[in-house]
């Protein structure tokens, strides 16, 4: 790479050595007798050359040396991800398991970044990588959004960088198809109905429609939990409001959970073989299977959306709806009165979708 004059230089020193490239300047000395000779001065060794060459771009803006432990010692962003999740998992408002687990699909996706030490990363290489995604899901850049601004905040915070790189980034959602959240219709929800038990697991939708659970609540719902004398369960996560919430069990789908029910297991929810589903099987395997053979469109997500939808059309209460999914009341000066509903008119509720 030609460099300007008096720029400085990288070179690559030989033999085996971690940290092969070296950074240095030379200036014309006069010797002792005499006569002038070229002096170098070292700066500062990295692993890879890229490192250096940018290293060597900031020296020149004058903004180094008291960087250089910056760059000699930058963890990579995949290094920089994890620090930022075992100090994140560490708090006490730590996201649920299924939040982790949309963060490490997101993170996955910033595959090519992994290995860059995150001093070197440029703007426009996380949004090459943003764009190979932007056909995908707005969930999907979502997620990618959150990951890079978070890690970079963290990173800043702990003085490994100071350059805001997700700040500049554009992120586009460009899949015109794609719409979030369809609730299921009427005459969807009938063929559901009659595959029950024709068409395996047919019954998971059901309860979660009739219920608004997420699938991940559904999924770690534990039998301990399940009243069926009384028709409810205790189940929800992630929200302060959605935790141990009661759910009302409505007596259409009764059945379905008496049938599910093994006091032997410690999950109500298991798969054919008796063991507990984890909410990445089920909905990119067992869920995509079972939509394919229902010859229907939708994700897990949206059977949740249905049951507001059935709700709100059958006029049923607005704060049972709320209590039942586990909805925050923000600042409403009568949530103290909401929270006494009984489960009895609770089931009343949900009894009239």
């Amino acid at each position: 790479m030609k460099l300007p004059n008096n720029y400085g230089s990288v070179i690559k020193l030989s033999g085996k050595r971690r940290k092969p490239y070296a950074v240095r300047t030379s200036s014309i000395q006069k010797q002792a007798d005499g006569t002038y000779k070229q002096v170098f001065k070292y700066l500062a060794y990295f692993e890879k050359s890229d490192l250096a060459y940018t290293f060597l771009a900031e020296y020149n803006n004058g903004k180094v040396v008291k960087e250089h432990k910056k760059y000699a010692t930058s963890p990579t962003f995949a290094e920089m991800y994890r620090k930022w999740e075992k100090w994140r998992k560490s708090l006490k408002s730590n996201p649920v398991a299924s939040t982790w687990h949309n963060y490490d699909i997101a993170f996955n996706h910033l595959e090519p970044i992994h290995n860059r030490q995150i001093v070197s990363i440029r703007a426009n290489e996380v949004q090459d990588v943003l764009n190979a995604y932007n056909h995908k899901s707005k969930a999907t850049i979502t997620n990618m959004r959150v990951i890079l601004k978070a890690v970079w905040a963290y990173a800043i915070n702990e003085g490994f960088t100071d350059n805001d790189i997700p700040s500049r980034l554009v992120y586009e959602w460009t899949n015109p198809e794609e719409e979030m959240h369809k609730p299921y219709t009427s005459e969807e929800i009938a063929v559901l109905w009659e595959k029950l038990y024709k068409i395996n697991n047919v019954d998971i939708l059901l309860i979660m429609i009739y219920t608004g659970m997420r699938p991940s609540e559904m999924l770690n719902i534990l039998t301990a939990n399940v009243h069926l004398d009384e028709q409810y369960m205790i189940s929800g996560m992630k929200t302060a409001a959605g935790r141990d919430r009661v759910i009302p069990i409505a007596d259409k789908i009764l059945p379905l959970i008496k049938a599910r029910y093994d006091p032997h297991k410690k999950y109500l929810i298991n798969n054919k073989f008796g063991n507990h589903y984890d909410y990445k099987n089920y909905a990119n395997s067992n869920h995509i299977t079972v939509m394919g053979k229902l010859n229907m469109k939708h994700k897990p997500h949206d059977c949740r959306h249905t049951f507001a939808t059935l709700m709100n059309n059958a006029g049923a209460n607005d704060v049972c709806t709320k209590l039942i999914m586990g909805h925050s009341f923000g600042n409403d000066i009568t949530k103290g009165v909401y929270t006494h509903k009984s489960v009895t008119e609770l089931l009343a509720e949900v009894n009239k979708i």
